[in-house]
């Protein structure tokens, strides 16, 4: 159980010449008319426990008057006392065994974020951040999460732009992947002539000696010889080749090796487009295991209130930035992050309390009571009602 309030008593301070209160319950209503000594009270409790400044209390001590003092007695029996005189201001604390302490022991005692309920509003985006960060328990260290996701956002990007200056291009399947050599084909052609040359010489010699059998029967042994000869030779030689094909190939063999060339740097282009989107799906799949590191962990994180969440700017609530919730949903937002923080003497002051309606203050008061804390919040009022401590002019009102 933490340590509260169990007296408050406040001597010629500001506006507030007597009061004494003894708090019960864990929202304590400091109520009254502008200007009647219920910001004073808590600007004296504020005082006692976090220390004098000069630049939010600049005049402690009430007009006419030559000092005044601050008491608080807490429940774990010790006592503070802060006093003002005109050479400035001291402390003085006692605890329970009676022994002495100072400031830096309280301070020790305190939340990060001291004990004014708007302290975490009037903190900048990255402040905010940071004391969420302080108090929440996550699976990774978002800095670093945060910064691996811009690496990879950054790489795919840079893999994307690569695969639009590639552009678009078609394969035509149909065409082969070689080119065909203009020598070899001029060779392969030549050497055709030269075979079908020898064809064309067989064919002739082959008549000659047939009509030497037909009109020298005298010579027809040597003439059969010569023609069973011939006859073998030209058994031997290869089938006639198409000369004109060939012709005909080369006349387009540089149109058709352009194509091929170009078909080739087609395919190139699309292999390599292909290449450069599976690596950019492959960023885009570790991008989104990041953000599904970030959210599961956000999940099971606990949070000082529900709905409350980060990113990379700053604290969110309800998806949408802090700073642009309502102004009783931030003061509720601040007080729990105080709350968050666990400290050993847990006592929050809000001035601002009309922000807060009925259904506000009821959530407030069972945040308080959940976490055993002692809130102490200011209401304007112009008559008095139910609240505990209504102030009029610089007095309670009995």
């Amino acid at each position: 159980m933490g340590t509260t309030i169990s007296e408050a008593t406040l001597v010629n301070f500001q506006r507030v010449s007597y009061a004494k209160i003894h708090p019960s319950g864990n929202l304590i209503a400091i109520c009254g008319k502008n200007e009647s000594g219920k910001t004073s009270k808590l600007d004296g409790l504020q005082a006692a426990i976090c220390g004098h400044s000069s630049r939010d209390i600049k005049r402690p001590i009430k007009d006419g008057h030559g000092k005044a003092s601050i008491e608080l007695k807490l429940t774990d029996g010790s006592t503070l006392i802060r006093g003002y005189t005109p050479s400035g201001s001291t402390l003085r604390g006692i605890d329970a065994a009676g022994e002495k302490f100072g400031q830096r022991e309280i301070d020790a005692r305190l939340s990060s974020l001291g004990i004014d309920g708007r302290k975490f509003i009037s903190m900048g985006e990255k402040d905010q951040l940071a004391a969420l960060l302080s108090i929440v328990d996550l699976p990774f260290k978002p800095a670093e999460l945060d910064a691996e996701r811009k690496a990879l956002e950054s790489k795919r990007l840079q893999i994307g732009q690569a695969g639009k200056a590639i552009g678009d291009f078609t394969v035509d399947p149909s065409l082969p992947t070689e080119q065909t050599s203009a020598v070899d084909l001029i060779a392969a052609i030549r050497a055709g002539h030269a075979s079908n040359e020898q064809i064309d010489i067989a064919e002739h010699s082959v008549q000659h000696w047939a009509n030497e059998v037909e009109h020298l029967k005298a010579s027809l042994e040597i003439a059969e010889r010569n023609l069973v000869a011939v006859k073998d030779t030209l058994a031997s030689a290869p089938g006639r080749i198409d000369t004109a094909a060939l012709d005909a190939q080369l006349s387009t063999i540089e149109e058709t090796n352009a194509a091929i060339r170009a078909n080739e740097n087609a395919r190139s282009a699309v292999e390599e487009k292909a290449s450069l989107r599976a690596a950019y799906e492959a960023l885009t799949d570790e991008i989104k295991a990041i953000d599904k590191r970030k959210a599961d962990g956000l999940a099971n994180a606990e949070m000082p209130i529900e709905g409350m969440s980060f990113d990379e700017e700053g604290v969110l609530y309800q998806g949408v930035p802090f700073s642009r919730a309502s102004g009783a949903k931030q003061l509720i937002l601040s007080a729990a992050m105080i709350m968050a923080t666990d400290p050993e003497i847990r006592v929050i002051v809000i001035r601002d309390g009309n922000v807060l309606d009925m259904e506000n203050l009821a959530i407030l008061q069972d945040m308080a009571e959940a976490t055993d804390f002692q809130v102490f919040i200011e209401i304007v009022r112009e008559t008095k009602g139910e609240e505990e401590y209504f102030f009029v002019e610089g007095e309670l009102d009995a």
